[in-house]
This record gives C-alpha cells, structure tokens and sequence, in this order.
C-alpha cells in the first residue's frame, strides 16, 4: 500500500472504534455543507445566474418615471414603443409586452377530451420583436413574425411548451391547427420552449399586440419595454438617448401625451438590467440567508474541530511514541489529515444529499412564496462544484490546527508531561475555548437576525389589513369581447352569476370587483381632481387606485363604513353618479371636514362624482405599506341601462376582469367548489380561476417575510444545538482532565457546589466572551436585515437581549451536566484510579 492509503486505511479502523465520534462528526458536516449547497443553489438561480436567452446582460428593461404623488413607475405606450423602436442610437431591438391571462378554449377538429375543458392560462401579448430581441427560438414551428403584428393580419398564437404537453400531450400536429383563444380562433404557429420566461416562466401562450400607427393611445401607458443594447452602450447612455426622444413623442404620435404634460411631471426615461427587475428586491433576502447558512457551517466547523482536537489530546501519548520509534512528522500529519478527510468527505456526501432534497423542497414552493425565478432552480454542474468546494474547505478547516499541533509535537516533552498534572497544560484548551467562543459570536448574530425577523413578522401579522378575511372565498372570471360583447352581455352574466353564488347553502354576502386587496391583477390607477382643491397652474393632480364594486362588497369584505352609506341597488340614474373614497384619501384632501358631499373627477373636465360614503382603510398594495387612497366607483348592472325615458349621458363602465368575493357561515373550502360551479353553469366556455380564500391571500402577503423567518429560524436553532454541544462537549472533557485536580480538591474539603461553581463558571467565561464578540457582530451584521424589516429596528434591544439570555442559558444547562458529574466524584476512587 502507498503511504497515503495506508494513512487511510489507519484512519478508517480507527473511526469505525469511536462510532459516536464519527457519527456526531459527519451528522454535524452533513447539517452544515448541505444547507450551505440548497441556499447557494437558490441564489445562483434567482441571482447570479444569467436569464436564459444569449447575452443577457445586454438586455435592458425600459420605463418612466414622473414627479406625481402614488407614482413609482410608468410603463410604455404604443406611441413612446413605436418612437423609441425606429429613432433610437442605442438598441439593435426593442420589444414591448403586456401580462395577461387569456381563456383557452376547444382544439379545432379534436375529440371531445382532447384539450376539451375551457381554461385561464397566463398569458403574454408581445411584440413580434420580442423573439428576435430576446434571441429566442421555438421548440417546434416558428415564432410570432412581424406580419402578425398588425390589426389586419389573421390570429395567430404560440403555445409555451408546458401547455403543449399538459392540454395537447404534446402532439406536434396542434402546429397549424386553430384553437379558441377568447372565443377567437387563432391559428397555432409554434412552440415556444419552456425556458423562455417572458413575461415570467409561467406564461402558457403568447399572442401579438397588433398595434396600429395610425391610430395610438400615446398616454396609454400599458406595455413593459425590453430591449437589446447595442456593443459598448451603457445603461446610463440609453437612458440619456431615451430622454432625447421623449419629448418628440407628442409630435410623431399626437394625442393625450402633449410636451407640456412631460414637462410639468418631469418624467424621465429610465434604462435598467433586465435581470435587476426582474430579481428585484428579493436579491437582498436570499444573500441574508445565504450568509446565515454560511454561519451554520462554520458553526459546524467549529464543533468537528473541536472533537477531532479532543481525539488529538487523547491520542497525544500515541502519537508521542510514535515519534519516538522513529515516525515522521509528515507520517503524523498525513494520519491526522486522512482521519479529518475521511469525516468531511463522508460528511460532504451526505450533504449533497440533504442539498438535493432541499432544492426540492424549495423549489416545490415556487407560487407560494414571492421569490421570482425559483421556477430555474436545478440541480447543476455548479451546484455540485459547490459542494466539492465547501466539503474541500471544510476538510481544511477541520483538520488545520490537529495537524499543525501534530508536526510540533515533541515526543520527549509529552513523554515528560504525561505524569504530570493536566493542569499545567492548560495552554492546550486554549485553540478550543477560542473555537467554542467562536460559535458562541456567531449563535448571537444569527439568533439576534432571528428575533428580528420574527418581531418584524409579528409586528406584520399584527397590521390591520382593513378587512376582515375570515370564511370569504373569492375566484376570477374574465368574459372574452368577442362573446360578450354587446353592451349588456356583461352586465346579464354579473346578475345571474351574482344570484346563483348567493342561492348556494352558506353564502351570506357576495359580490363583484375589479381588484381585490393585496392583489395586482387588474390594478388600475386614475388621476383625481377634487372640486374644492383645484390645482394651481403647472401643477399635476395625485394618482390614486380605483376600484369598482358591485353592492354589497363592503359588508361581503367586511370593510366598515365609516361615514353615509354603500352604494344603494344598481340603478344607473343614480349610482353612475357615485363614489366612495377610502379614509385614507380622505384624510388627504379633506382632513377634519366633513367628506360625504364633497365631488371629485377623474379628468380635468368631464362628470363629478359626489361621495356619498368613506370605507376603512385598506392595505391595498402589501402589509408592509401604507394604506392605498382608495377610490370605489360602482359596477353598474341593471339590465335595461340609461336613464329612464332617454339615452344615457356617457358609457358606463363595462366589466369583463371580475373577481367575485363570497362570504359564508363556514370554512371557505367547503363552499368555494359550489359557488364556482354556480358560475360556470351559465357558461361553460368562461372557467373560473385563482380561487382562493381571502385568509390565503393574507398569508401570501407575507410570504417572503415568512421565508426569511423560516430559514434563519432553522439555521439559528441549529447553530444554537451546535453550540450547546460544543460547550458540553469541552466541558466534558476538561473535566475529564482535570478528575485527579477536582478529586484532591473534594479529599481536602472542597463542597461540591464550590466544584459545580468552579466548572460551569470557566464554561460561561468562554461563553460569555463569545456572547460579548456576537454582540458586537450583531450591531454591524444586523443592519443589513434593514430593508427587510418592519416596524423593528434593526438595533432593537429586545432581540439581542433575548438572544443573549437564551445563549447565556443554554451555556448554562450545557455546561451544568459535566459540572454536576465532576461535584459527585469520589475522591478515594478517583485517586486510586489515576
């Protein structure tokens, strides 16, 4: 045998005669190298992976933003797309798109089974641009081309893949046949593959915007930008070419959008990665995670290397004679280094595999969660180059220090040492205080980043959400133009649709929306005008989110009124003249006035609408924000429509995107089938969708605050048992070294309480160093949690304080055991026996 598979074959006989070693060893390594190689996975996912299309990072993402109050973002209209695509010096593309959901009806000439069931599929209308920009092909056929980018082409879809095989089993024959999209049938022209995440990689089908020059809505700011820089153009330089554009737009594309109002809201083109959009905030949350993973590991460093130095201590008098008969150091060092191997490596292994299931794990949590691009999440050839390297830097961590101490040892001075008192080696102890110190400086800033977030999380659950989510059930139904499209096709659906939900046994209030709190789809936002708070000259009025509901909704949400009344019956020739503002918004114009009565509009001219009530305020947006200014116009559904004996003034608001609300005596689930089905008997060709209780989405909403709790919840509790087994384990073992000391102390006197003082004493010294280092760490580390908190400081005292004392009693209780059993020595027997 080689030297080194001797050294191997040494070391492995002599794992296999310390199991409860070996087994602490490897379980403590697995913890920390697989936990260290699921978070990494998921960050190199969300984070630092590029987005599945060739050179990505050329691919920018363009918006606007204005100087108006409720304004964070702008997307692009048809004419800014149309300008910017054909006058700019920066892009070799530019591309538009719009997120949607479209109903997928019948396959044209197919069975009955064969993708037979109406269905809401997420959906994308984009630019035929977007293919070529995004560098993009299909799996099968071809993509949306530039002539089905215009109003008079034929319709034309591209399927993604996953709808592909889920609703056709993947039969390449759907390619050149027509499906129903919207009660319009389009002809399928390809595939497309199941990475292409545009809009997100849950979109199931792409149709073309079909937008016409001639005829623009150049204010009509509803489409995201993408587009591809050109070589050695930099963000800051297309965003400055951009803003040169912008105000020749008014001009190319006359209409609502005039240079004055670009003027007067200062709105600036803005060029970003695309991938820094679409990652988002979240890029922060899963670096803190990654970090406190981080910290588990080097816990579980600390605590392998702590027993391999206790086998060093015990094996000192061996290695001693070894050195004596004439082994070299370097043979000592390589048996040490393949005893440390032999445990990380084993330990690595079942790390990978504990990394495995967690990236299943997580990636199972992908929609419950807010956390984009969990759908890449893989295992792949960087993932386990990871754990190769963790599971290389942990061997090196590990086995460090036993072999420094093993090349320096002297076999005459440990010879010589050995009769004598251990204690006067107790310059030994010192590398193992100083790693249990160590763990005991990282539990503090984990388990004060844990208090943290559970009092944020807390202080989150604790925000009235304005609305009260017990037993209401909701679910979406959108109605295609093209089979509702007679003036009163909607409002004959709504009727029925809201009297067959309220004959369903259970149901106590129901009703009708556009937009439900804490939820964006069908978000809309309209500028106000308030009769008494004219603007002044160069002024921009507020934006503020629109609602419309049907009556009913607030007692059906359980928002209370606060002030006049809800909206009465649906009679038209009086509701179309009504609103009601949240108290929000009313505190905004009209604090400490009275607020019913008062009118506002939502253009500088055209009808006022008179308040007749104010609503409680709603967390429109998410928990973690204020309280949206709320306005609710009613979805007006008489049949008949207009004013008695004449015309109607203006077009009332025809809703085709509904959410129905459903509240019921009993648990949500027992109901939300039958108030489903009692929808789609009316039409089988309209599904029904994203049904959910009004609970759920509460907790969705702080889902990423939840994650984040979880997963630092589970690397503090872990690093917390790691430590409390690093202070019993060298405890334990300095006891055992100091018996003949403690046995003479107790033969001439000593009380056993003076013993137990004395020990756990020295273990909450080491302990209380390590607590005092964490703290210090924790002030600094804790503020990067900062963004990711609410309503705590990221200095809270209460969380370190609770952090300190739950460390200073867990050192306590570990060091008490040893501490204990070093008091119930007997003297007699101790001193016979060394």
């Amino acid at each position: 045998m080689t030297p080194v598979a001797r050294s191997l074959a040494h070391a492995a006989r002599r794992l296999r005669r310390a199991p409860a070693f070996s087994l602490a060893a490897v379980f403590t390594l697995m913890l920390g190298i697989g936990a260290t190689t699921a978070v990494f996975s998921v960050v190199n996912a969300v984070v630092l992976r590029p987005l599945p299309y060739p050179r990505s990072d050329r691919l920018v993402d363009l918006s606007h933003t204005l100087a108006i109050s409720g304004v964070t973002r702008v997307e692009q209209s048809d004419a800014t797309y149309l300008h910017y695509a054909s006058a700019n010096r920066v892009f070799s593309g530019v591309a538009v798109y719009r997120v949607t959901s479209v109903n997928v009806g019948q396959l044209h000439g197919a069975s009955t089974a064969e993708g037979a069931r109406a269905e809401r599929v997420a959906a994308g209308r984009v630019s035929a641009s977007a293919f070529s920009v995004l560098g993009a092909a299909p799996l099968v056929g071809r993509a949306i081309a530039a002539r089905d980018d215009v109003p008079t082409a034929p319709h034309v879809v591209l399927l993604g893949q996953r709808l592909w095989e889920r609703k056709y089993g993947g039969d390449p024959s759907v390619v050149g046949r027509t499906i129903e999209i919207d009660g319009v049938a389009h002809e399928v022209v390809g595939i497309m593959r199941a990475d292409f995440g545009l809009p997100s990689t849950r979109t199931d089908l792409w149709v073309p915007l079909r937008l016409d020059p001639a005829n623009t809505a150049s204010a009509a700011f509803d489409y995201r930008g993408v587009a591809r820089l050109r070589d050695g153009v930099s963000t800051a330089m297309a965003s400055a070419d951009l803003q040169r554009l912008l105000p020749d737009v008014p001009v190319v594309f006359p209409g609502r959008l005039t240079v004055d109002a670009i003027t007067q809201t200062r709105m600036q083109s803005i060029v970003r990665p695309l991938r820094d959009v679409v990652v988002g905030d979240v890029a922060r949350v899963l670096w803190v995670i990654l970090g406190a993973v981080s910290c588990v590991l080097l816990v579980a460093c600390a605590n392998v290397m702590n027993l391999v130095l206790v086998r060093a201590e015990q094996r000192q008098h061996e290695l001693a004679v070894r050195r004596a008969l004439g082994a070299s150091r370097a043979e000592l060092v390589r048996d040490q280094l393949a005893e440390g191997a032999i445990v990380t490596v084993a330990g690595g292994v079942l790390g990978l595999v504990l990394g495995l299931v967690g990236v299943r794990v997580l990636r199972s949590l992908e929609g419950a969660v807010d956390i984009p691009r969990l759908a890449e999440l893989s295992v792949d050839a960087t993932m386990l180059m990871v754990a190769v390297g963790v599971t290389v830097l942990a061997m090196l961590l590990v086995t460090a220090i036993p072999a420094l101490r093993a090349a320096a040892a002297s076999a005459w001075t440990v010879l010589g040492d050995s009769g004598r008192a251990v204690t006067a080696g107790r310059r030994r102890h010192r590398a193992r205080h100083a790693l249990v110190a160590a763990q005991m400086a990282l539990a503090v800033v984990l388990l004060t980043g844990a208090g943290l977030m559970a009092r944020s999380f807390a202080r989150l659950r604790a925000v009235p959400a304005g609305f009260d989510a017990a037993n209401v059930s909701t679910f979406r139904v959108a109605l295609p133009q093209a089979t509702y499209g007679a003036p009163g096709d909607p409002a004959r659906f709504i009727v029925h649709a809201l009297a067959g939900i309220a004959s369903v046994p259970g149901v106590v209030a129901v009703a009708v929306a556009s937009k439900l709190p804490l939820v964006e789809e069908s978000r809309r936002d309209t500028a106000l005008f308030v009769e008494d708070r004219p603007l002044t000259p160069g002024t921009m009025p507020n934006v503020h989110q629109v609602s419309f509901v049907s009556p009913g909704y607030f007692r059906a949400m359980g928002v209370p009124l606060l002030e006049g009344r809800a909206f009465d019956a649906p009679d038209p020739a009086r509701a179309r003249d009504e609103v009601i503002v949240s108290r929000a918004l009313a505190e905004r114009y009209w604090r400490g006035e009275p607020v019913v009565g008062k009118r506002v509009r939502t253009g500088p001219v055209g009808p006022w609408y008179t308040v007749v009530g104010v609503a409680g305020n709603v967390r429109g947006t998410g928990l973690d924000e204020p309280p949206d200014e709320m306005i609710y116009f009613p979805v007006v559904v008489a049949l008949g429509g207009g004013r008695p004996g004449g015309q109607m003034e203006r077009p009332l608001w025809t809703p085709r995107e509904l959410a129905f609300v459903a509240r019921s005596d009993r648990d949500p689930a027992a109901v939300s089938a039958a108030v489903q089905r009692a929808v789609r008997v009316l039409d089988p060709a309209v599904p029904t969708y994203a049904a959910r209780s009004m609970s759920d989405i509460l907790a969705q909403a702080a889902s990423r605050t939840s994650f984040t709790l979880l997963l630092l919840g589970i690397a503090s509790a872990v690093t917390l048992v790691l430590g409390a087994v690093g202070i019993y384990g060298v405890v334990s073992y300095v006891v055992s070294l100091r018996t003949r000391e403690v046995a003479v102390r107790l033969a001439l006197g000593a009380q056993p309480v003076q013993v137990r003082r004395m020990v756990s004493r020295q273990a909450m010294v080491v302990a209380g160093v390590g607590i005092v280092i964490g703290l210090a760490g924790a002030l600094a580390v804790t503020r990067v949690l900062g963004a990711l908190l609410y309503g705590v400081s990221p200095t809270d005292p209460a969380s370190m304080v609770g952090a300190v004392v739950l460390l200073a009693v867990v050192a306590a209780a570990a060091s008490w055991v040893p501490a204990r059993r070093a008091s119930r020595l007997d003297p007699a027997r101790a001193l016979r026996g060394d």
